[in-house]
């Protein structure tokens, strides 16, 4: 065979198999595309990473960031810059007017002796019109002037402008004190959500502590069974319990992952990839004195009801001056100047003023029949008052139901804090006998899987009762309606000095 057709032979070989490794892996593909139809197909989990690297902050960092962000603080901030604006528009209402007018115009000069009533709709459709009736009625026209100047003052008003000036900052009392109000509550949201995630991230740690004890037991379990020291349900039940504990690591996972969600929407960064820093909340504050009792009139939920209860009282008195008479000071300078013959001589074609007058003048108004519905809106007024001061008691009421329950809480969870390291030792010990007792065949891994049971709730119990201590801090600082005290307790556990927020 010469080399020319043993070539050509290897050339028709190597086509075929390319073309059978081309079909082959057609079909493969559709075959994958069919399976794959009206199916979720596996996606990588590297497009769901954070774009952003996480960010552990600190509690009073957080509750300062919260301070900084949360919308509905800018909310308030913005209807108090607004009140604010209305109080100086208040004030305006001492100054006098003045007006000033300018006009020229091509006018007819058809006079007609006669009257125009008042126009209750408040438009001027027919201006006012001046001069010698005419017998005739005439297209052409002549230019026409007006200019004046009119000065108004209201003089005495028996309280009603002050009145107008106490309802406008009555009303920023009220914004303020919802500002107040809403930067506490967004300040401790902030802080509960953070306690939360730390009490999830423990949970985690006993979690994961348990399943490495779990992980143990099961090699322990297989290597006695493999030595024909222990039976094989034991190992059946190792498994059970080591992939009871992996659910249970998950579903803690999930927690504190949701928790941190909650905790970035609280900090008005709800986009943000966040971590908490933990090992200072771990462990309960060191409470030297006992807190309170304190003024809870002073809270600001009770300072907001009282600015609403002034906002009525303010209303009445403003009802109350609106009724009294009004003295105004009227003073006027106009000229006004006609194209058409007269008795005096047109200037410059009637553009310019021709003739010149001045008033001064005083008026006195009073509204006599807007006493019916003055008498009407006083009286909700009054009503709304009254419904402000009962809501007013309500809130005390309500503070002092929370601090007395706030005090308790911080007393006995002070007191189950104290106690739950020594149930944790408990459990420990118990899990490390059961183990040696398994062992040595003395008990079967029933025994040991609930030993390790009942040490992961001893773990997760310390490490919530450390962290409910702070939580019952919290909450009398709410009650009290100043967070820093908790806040200051909160610097000393991380070792930096106190400071106000």
């Amino acid at each position: 065979m010469s080399a020319d057709k043993f070539l050509s032979g290897c050339n028709s070989i190597i086509r075929t198999f390319l073309l059978l490794a081309l079909l082959f892996l057609g079909s493969v593909g559709l075959a994958q595309t069919a399976w794959g139809a009206g199916r979720e197909l596996e996606i990588s989990d590297e497009q769901f990473q954070p774009i952003r690297p996480t960010k552990a902050v600190t509690m009073r960092e957080a509750v300062a960031i919260a301070m900084r962000n949360f919308p509905s603080i800018a909310n308030r901030q913005f209807k108090l810059h607004a009140s604010l604006a209305n109080v100086t528009l208040a004030r305006t209402q001492f100054l006098p007017n003045f007006n000033v007018d300018l006009q020229e115009m091509r006018t007819t000069t058809n006079g007609i002796t006669g009257t125009v009533m008042n126009n209750v709709s408040g438009i001027d459709a027919i201006p006012i019109e001046s001069g010698i009736p005419s017998h005739s009625s005439r297209l052409s026209s002549v230019w026409g002037s007006n200019q004046g100047a009119n000065l108004s003052w209201l003089v005495v008003d028996f309280g009603l402008r002050s009145s107008n000036v106490k309802l406008a900052l009555a009303d920023a009392k009220v914004a303020r004190a919802d500002l107040n109000l809403t930067k506490l509550d967004v300040a401790y949201g902030a802080a509960d959500s953070y306690l939360t995630a730390v009490a999830a991230k423990q949970t985690i740690r006993s979690t994961q502590a348990t399943l490495d004890r779990m992980v143990a037991a099961n090699l322990l379990v297989k290597t006695l069974y493999s030595k024909g020291l222990q039976p094989g349900v034991d190992a059946a039940r190792a498994d059970f319990d080591v992939s009871e504990a992996k659910i249970d690591l998950i579903k803690a996972e999930q927690a504190t992952k949701l928790a941190l969600a909650d905790l970035a929407e609280q900090m008005g960064t709800a986009n943000a990839d966040i971590e908490v820093v933990s090992e200072p909340l771990i462990r309960s504050p060191i409470i030297n004195n006992r807190m309170g009792p304190f003024d809870l009139t002073s809270h600001p939920i009770a300072l907001f009801k009282e600015a609403a209860v002034e906002r009525w009282q303010a209303k009445v008195h403003l009802i109350d001056r609106t009724y009294y008479p009004h003295l105004w000071f009227n003073s006027s300078m106009w000229g006004r100047g006609s194209g058409a013959t007269g008795e005096s001589r047109p200037v410059a074609g009637g553009i310019l003023p021709q003739a010149a007058n001045y008033m001064v003048g005083f008026t006195l108004s009073l509204p006599v029949l807007e006493i019916f519905p003055l008498k009407a809106e006083r009286k909700a007024a009054l009503n709304n008052e009254l419904a402000e001061k009962a809501d007013l008691d309500l809130a005390i009421q309500i503070l002092e139901r929370r601090d007395a329950r706030a005090r308790i809480m911080l007393d006995e969870s002070r007191r189950i804090a104290r106690e739950t390291p020594t149930l944790v030792q408990a459990a420990r010990e118990n899990e490390i006998k059961m183990v040696e007792r398994y062992r040595t065949g003395l008990t079967n891994m029933v025994s040991v899987a609930e030993a390790e049971r009942v040490l992961a709730r001893a773990e997760v119990e310390d490490a919530i009762a450390q962290i409910e201590v702070w939580r019952s801090v919290l909450a009398l600082g709410y009650v009290q309606g100043n967070l820093n005290p908790f806040l200051s307790l909160v610097a000393i556990a991380e070792g930096h000095a106190p400071r106000t927020f």
